[in-house]
């Protein structure tokens, strides 16, 4: 079961799969915030900051897994995984690296978006092998 099935198959969405999708994206803005926090070196987070998190988070939980699906469509296999990275990569610099103090953004962007699927990957692993659930299908 993923958290996605009902937008990514065009089926109404049940109570279930929503409080799943709210539960994806607020562990994938723990993650980020985690990455950025790592990059940055500050640990403190103030409201616009929190904001940007959760709007990368909706963009990596909801968007990049449905562009992959797209992509996917259109028999491009890796290429829409690849891709779908880059867009993150891109989400990240213009959206969150914003807010933080780092000498190189696109540094910062790429790091954060690799710790950040690293991450993600460990915990959909974890609630797969737990729950046999498929929390963040992303990557």
């Amino acid at each position: 079961m993923s958290v996605l099935d009902g937008i990514l198959h065009s089926d109404a969405m049940d109570l279930g799969q929503f409080v799943l999708l709210i539960i994806a994206i607020v562990l994938v803005s723990i993650i980020f915030y985690i990455s950025g926090a790592i990059v940055s070196g500050d640990w403190v987070v103030q409201a616009p900051y929190v904001l940007r998190i959760v709007i990368v988070s909706i963009f990596a939980v909801v968007a990049i897994p449905v562009l992959q699906n797209v992509m996917g469509e259109f028999d491009l296999g890796d290429l829409g995984l690849l891709f779908a990275f880059v867009l993150l990569i891109l989400a990240v610099r213009f959206i969150l690296v914003i807010e933080l103090t780092v000498s190189d953004e696109w540094l910062a962007s790429i790091v954060i978006s690799l710790i950040g699927v690293v991450l993600i990957y460990i915990v959909d692993e974890v609630a797969m092998h737990l729950a046999d659930i498929q929390m963040l299908s992303l990557f």
